[in-house]
Parts: C-alpha cells; structure tokens; sequence
C-alpha cells in the first residue's frame, strides 16, 4: 500500500510539473510614463538633460512617445510596434520636419520576458540600426533599455534606465 502510495505521489508530482512547465509566463507590461534616470544611465555624450516615455501596450502593439531635451534641442515623437516580430513602419508626421533623426521601421519580438525592438534609423542622412532591449525591474518601478546602436560611423552600445513616474 505504501508503495502504490509513493508511486502515486510521484506520478502526481510529475503531472504538476509538466503542467506548470507548459503555462504560458506573461509578458511585462510596460505602460506608463517613465522618467530618465541620468545618474543610473549610461548614455557617454550622447546624454540628453532630460527623457520622458510614455507607454501604451496591448496584446498586439506598444506605442512609444518620447519627450526628450538635448544638446540638440527638445525632441518629441512616438513610435508603433507590431508584438509579432512584423516591421512597422513610422508614420512620416511622427517627427518634426526638420528633425536630424529619424526612426524608418521598428520591429519587436520578445525574447523571454524582454522585449527587443529593432529599429531602422537614419541620423543626419547616416543610416543606421538600434537594437533596443527592454526589460521591467520585479516591483515594476524601474525599465531598463539596453541600446546597440550601428551607424556608417561606428558602433557603440548605451544604457538607459527610467523610473516609474
């Protein structure tokens, strides 16, 4: 009898673990707005004074708009996400006219419970390429994007990190 009970338990243990094991994780939600933190960033010369995000997600897109302020001037634009891995292009009035960067299509996909847009770009005429991976602090009060950012010019990677407001 004690056998038969052991076995049991172990087939029990057994079902519980594969069922847990096939259950979907979700996805982070990174809706919000998000302040730039500039002491925990590392953004070399390229650090803007300030950056806010604001964050709409659903099951299918994240919308992205950046209020930004920098050497540059102040910059605001938005950007669409496709969450199945298709380029979406940027509406042409998403910048101002006379903006020296550009985002042409971005793509995301999630790898894990990160989610990394690609996005080509063009600056100052230069094409280029950010590969953006976002990732949510456990508590939810802290987004991480982790930027490799290729241009004609070279290469170099940064890290923003942004508090919930």
């Amino acid at each position: 009898m004690t056998r038969r009970l052991a076995i049991a338990m172990v087939f029990a243990a057994l079902t519980v673990t594969g069922v847990a094991q096939t259950v979907p994780q979700a996805k982070p939600n990174f809706a919000g707005t998000w302040n730039l933190n500039l002491q925990k960033s590392d953004l070399g010369q390229m650090a803007p004074n300030s950056e806010t995000y604001t964050i709409a997600q659903t099951a299918d897109e994240i919308k992205v708009a950046i209020a930004s302020d920098s050497q540059f001037g102040k910059l605001n634009y938005s950007f669409p996400a496709k969450l199945d891995g298709t380029d979406t292009p940027v509406p042409a009035n998403a910048f101002p006219s006379d903006s020296p960067f550009l985002i042409l299509t971005s793509k995301a996909e999630w790898k894990d419970n990160a989610l990394v847009i690609t996005q080509t770009t063009t600056f100052q005429d230069a094409k280029g390429t950010l590969v953006s991976t976002y990732t949510l602090s456990d508590d939810g009060k802290t987004l991480t994007k982790s930027t490799h950012i290729k241009f004609d010019q070279g290469e170099f990677d940064s890290k923003s990190v942004y508090d919930k407001a």
